[in-house]
């Protein structure tokens, strides 16, 4: 009976770990999105001060 519940507890734990890499992959390509936004309003302003 205990070997069921830690196996259960190993896969619930597993299944967290998952979870938490991919919601982290998500955010770092959100921060990359926003990083890459901002350089390019970045490079507009730059090309507008110019002329």
């Amino acid at each position: 009976m205990g070997v069921i519940i830690m196996f259960i507890v190993y896969l619930v734990v597993g299944a967290l770990i998952i979870k938490v890499g991919i919601d982290n992959s998500k955010s770092t390509q959100y921060s990359k999105e926003i990083l890459q936004e901002l350089r390019d309003i970045k490079e507009l302003m730059i090309r507008n001060k110019h002329e």
